[in-house]
């Protein structure tokens, strides 16, 4: 695919020490006082100090997860000696669509401080990367504005992707007593990096919050239920994460052993030993597991999503909130109000080159509700038979995204003292939303995430918000680093934000024509249709 998988071994060992005397070199004695250089417990690293802050890239917080380490959990970091160059972005777990260079030498963070931040005790925002658990990375996203604005550390990190991040079969699970959630895994080691290295920087191990949006929001509902990541957060924000009853998952073993199995034989690793069809896989390389992944948007593969595993996923999400299996930490939940636009854009009006139709939208209502009811057509109808763009977009903003943001809340808060704080993003024209000519895009899917950082895959997305909705960039700023350092996002000088309660189910509009909270918000996206 002509990627750079590794150094290659005809480039000889004088390249190899050439690398060697650029990632680990010596320093001169004034990046001590200046903050650039930080020991962590594996060795030190010298970061990038500019106005803004210091910025550390691409430091290993687990051994690359290679050969007998695939489809393992995550090990230990091995130390090393000298100084480690972390001025640089590292290579990127393997995906079907890269930006940038990758390898699956790729479990690395990235640490984000104020200037000087390593004489206080800051909260910590650990941010996991979207991507349909096939795409992304964790350096993908600036998070300087969060940094600025909310005086905090903020930490990304890459985590294995599609195959190298949820396969599972029964071999697997044999050999480490659990299977197909080696990313969830993957965060977790990068937490407990997080809670044993963090003080170098200036951080409070003892204040973290996880946030991610879309995957990544999914994957905070999914470590809000895990056993495995106890007490390695404080409070945590799922961002359009659809985190109930959603393709994502979890799924049952049972299904995700078939798909996984499945691909395996058409890799030609079929066996009726387990241990065989293991190391079959193992011995693939990075091309062919990924020539046979499917679709990276997941439409024609196996789905690689978390899995009911018994150890580190026990039961659905839904269940486990309502029976209070579940870490009891403040939440932030919340959605943007078009979700599902960006989706008909992507894999109707780009993919087919056409607009949708009501074909399309019995199929979409099919898959998101399992039937489809003639209340689910009456309540979805399309502009004509041949134009079906907004009706399919909002089966899909309803039935994946806003409604199961609506039942995460109403099961977390059946128990008692929980705090939940709900949002929807409503603003008129955010950043983007004008680039599909067939359909607005609105408040599209990740539409939020230009009020919050600073560039996107390098497009310097903040830069394009009017007057406004700068303003309310800055509420959501303050929001989000007010709620990482007391657990709620009010304080003085934005609009009050409601807890949302079982008798008092309040959403906050985000919008900057005034935000507010709202108490329609499940009849705005008709849930009694997706109970």
């Amino acid at each position: 695919m002509g990627f750079c998988w590794t150094i290659g071994r005809r480039a000889g060992p004088l390249l190899a020490v050439l690398v060697a005397a650029a990632v680990l070199s010596p320093l001169p004695a004034s990046a001590l006082s200046d903050g650039a250089l930080v020991t962590v417990q594996t060795g030190t690293v010298r970061g990038k100090i500019e106005t803004g802050g210091r910025t550390f890239f691409a430091i290993p917080y687990a051994a690359p997860p290679t050969g007998e380490r695939r489809f393992r959990p995550p090990q230990p970091a091995a130390e090393w000696t000298g100084v480690r160059d972390a001025t640089r972005k590292g290579d990127i777990c393997p995906q079907s669509v890269p930006l940038g260079s990758v390898s699956e030498d790729c479990l690395q963070l990235n640490v984000y401080t104020p200037p000087a931040a390593e004489s206080k005790d800051l909260p910590v925002m650990v941010w996991f990367h979207g991507g349909a658990y096939v795409l992304g990375t964790g350096a993908g996203e600036d998070p300087a504005p969060l940094v600025a604005k909310g005086d905090v550390i903020v930490v990304s990190m890459n985590y294995r992707l599609g195959p190298f991040g949820f396969m599972a079969l029964p071999g697997l699970a044999e050999e480490s007593k659990t299977t197909g959630n080696y990313a969830l895994l993957d965060q977790q080691a990068a937490l407990r990096w997080v809670r044993d290295n963090i003080t170098a920087f200036g951080g409070d191990p003892g204040n973290v919050t996880i946030f991610g949006e879309s995957a990544g929001g999914h994957s905070v509902c999914m470590q809000l239920i895990s056993p495995t990541a106890a007490g390695l957060f404080h409070k945590a924000i799922s961002q359009s994460g659809g985190c109930v009853d959603t393709a994502l998952g979890p799924r049952a073993a049972n299904a995700a052993y078939e798909t996984s199995q499945d691909f395996a034989t058409s890799l030609g690793c079929a066996d009726p030993d387990p241990d065989t069809v293991v190391a079959c896989l193992r011995g693939k390389s990075v091309d062919d597991l990924l020539s046979t992944a499917g679709n990276p948007l997941g439409t024609d593969g196996p789905g690689w999503t978390p899995v009911i595993d018994t150890s580190v996923i026990k039961e659905p999400t839904e269940a486990a909130l309502r029976a209070g299996r579940y870490h009891k930490v403040p939440i932030v939940n919340g959605t943007t109000k078009d979700e599902g636009r960006l989706f008909t854009a992507l894999l109707i009006h780009l993919s087919k080159l056409r607009r949708a139709n009501a074909d399309d939208l019995r199929t979409e209502i099919e898959f998101r509700a399992g039937d489809v009811s003639r209340e689910l057509l009456n309540a979805y109808p399309p502009a004509s038979s041949d134009n079906a763009d907004l009706a399919i977009s909002q089966v899909t903003t309803d039935g994946a995204f806003s409604c199961p943001a609506l039942f995460t809340a109403q099961a977390a808060v059946s128990n008692a003292g929980q705090k939940v704080f709900a949002y929807e993003l409503a603003d008129p024209g955010p950043p983007l939303s004008g680039l599909d000519p067939l359909m607005p895009l609105g408040d599209y899917h990740g539409s939020e995430l230009p009020y919050l950082f600073d560039t996107l895959e390098g497009i310097p997305v903040r830069l394009l918000l009017n007057d406004d909705q700068k303003k309310l960039s800055n509420q959501m700023l303050t929001y989000w680093t007010s709620f990482a350092a007391t657990g709620d996002p009010n304080s003085s000088g934005t609009p009050a934000w409601p807890t949302f309660t079982s008798h008092s189910p309040q959403t906050q509009r985000l919008t900057s024509r005034g935000t507010a909270p709202i108490a329609t918000f499940a009849d705005d996206h008709k849930c009694h249709l997706w109970n």
